[in-house]
């Protein structure tokens, strides 16, 4: 078992019934089985320096894609077999790892009580069994939320650095918190209600679909998801499925937690005066953490452009999400106007975002999986720098509030117009000028 893929919590959990603690149990137990899969993953990306073959460019993949676009699929691995470049379908090349996580969730299926709980865990087994992944993907978005969360589907793709494309095995299992998931869902009504003015129209992916939201304590992440340790996740990546289904965003509170003690707070006690962090609890924080890590991830829904991972291409993912970073803060302070949230609130959630990015920064030589949320939290930096929001003195960074959420307007509307419309140029010398990592 590679221990180093999973990560395991003991929250205080609601009180489950016999059957539901049974199943809970397979669940953690089939959830854990997908470290190896995902660290076969790692180990191509190791040895090759990406998802794909070692020494092959990135005209031959896309040339080799116009004969056979299942190269570009998410769900393939790419190799070179006789000057050959093929795909091997996951659920091939994986088959034998894949077959107890399979027998695990059919088992789970088999006792649970939720007859729509069972016919979603089939259809995860099946989606890893024979390549259905788009039909578990619309099965999770659209089955009721239950008192236990369960998703072992290959999804996140920010280990592919070269297309973007290539999705990541990883697994969460956890047990529904029902008063975070109203607090949320709360969040999403006000959010998504409003009809936001797009900066090019034309070319947004608008879903008609509703958005699935939950907060849920989590007793299981491995593969990607541990590895990355992200709060929140929103699925599917790929914007014509969140057109045809709609989408689903996942708040987890343990790493929350985690974030706060080994990320948030360490670098807050460093880079701010003992006077300004008077002004900010812990629980400040945490929330602040949870907040803006929520509206990041609604504000997603905003920013779904047809062409701008072939626009952007390697560049992509740092300008999407840091568009969505910046739009979450917008859409706080559209809350902040109706009441649902005051103003130390929103400047929490500024405080955990730049205390998180410093700490990213610092780390990004060892950790090659954020490096681009890194990036962007530079850029946000960088640019606050530069618009005298932020300074520095001896060490000490001071913050002022007011030119922040200004040059957050300023600096959101050049990401998404890149996003919209920018080229990986335009892209390149952006974050050539804000975004090095010194």
């Amino acid at each position: 078992m590679d221990s180093q893929y999973i990560i395991q919590f003991n929250p205080k959990l609601p009180k489950l019934s016999k059957n539901e603690q049974a199943v809970l149990k397979l669940l953690v137990e089939a959830g854990k089985l997908i470290a190896p899969v995902f660290a076969e993953q790692e180990k191509q990306l190791k040895e090759n320096g990406s998802l794909y073959p070692k020494g092959v460019s990135e005209k031959e993949i896309n040339q080799a894609a116009k004969q056979d676009p299942t190269i570009l699929s998410p769900y393939t691995v790419v190799e070179k077999t006789n000057s050959r470049i093929v795909a091997i379908p996951y659920h091939i090349k994986y088959a034998q790892l894949l077959k107890p996580v399979v027998e695990k969730l059919n088992q789970a299926s088999r006792i649970t009580d939720s007859r729509e709980f069972s016919r979603f865990l089939r259809l995860q087994a099946k989606a890893l069994l024979e390549g259905t992944y788009e039909e578990a993907i619309n099965a999770s978005i659209k089955t009721k939320t239950y008192i236990l969360d369960v998703y072992i589907i290959p999804v996140e793709h920010n280990d592919d650095a070269v297309f973007f494309a290539k999705a990541a095995y990883q697994a969460w299992v956890g047990v529904l918190d029902t008063e975070g998931t109203q607090r949320l869902s709360s969040y999403k009504s006000t959010v998504l209600s409003v009809s936001r003015r797009s900066l090019l129209p034309h070319e947004r992916i608008d879903s008609p679909h509703p958005v699935k939201t939950k907060t849920i304590d989590e007793v299981l992440l491995a593969g990607f998801v541990a590895k990355s340790k992200f709060v929140g996740l929103i699925v599917p990546m790929n914007f014509a499925l969140v057109a045809k289904y709609g989408s689903e965003f996942t708040i987890f509170n343990q790493v929350n937690n985690l974030r706060l003690k080994e990320q948030i707070l360490p670098t807050f006690k460093k880079i701010f005066s003992p006077a300004f962090r008077k002004e900010f609890t812990i629980e400040d924080l945490r929330r602040g953490s949870l907040r803006y890590v929520a509206l990041h991830e609604l504000a997603h829904n905003y920013l779904y452009y047809k062409n701008a991972t072939q626009n952007l291409q390697d560049l992509f993912a740092v300008i999407y999400e840091l568009a969505a970073t910046l739009l979450g803060m917008r859409i706080a302070g559209s809350l902040l106007l109706q009441d649902k949230i005051n103003n130390k609130q929103l400047e929490s959630m500024v405080v955990a975002f730049m205390a998180r990015s410093v700490d990213l920064t610092r780390q990004s030589e060892k950790n090659s999986t954020m490096i681009n949320y890194a990036i962007g939290g530079t850029i946000f930096i960088n640019f606050m720098l530069e618009s005298g929001a932020l300074k520095q003195k001896g060490g000490i960074t001071i913050a002022n509030f007011m030119k922040i959420f200004v040059s957050v307007h300023e600096l959101s509307y050049i990401v998404e117009h890149l996003l919209a419309s920018g080229t990986r140029q335009e892209a390149e010398t952006f974050i050539n000028k804000y975004g090095q990592i010194s």
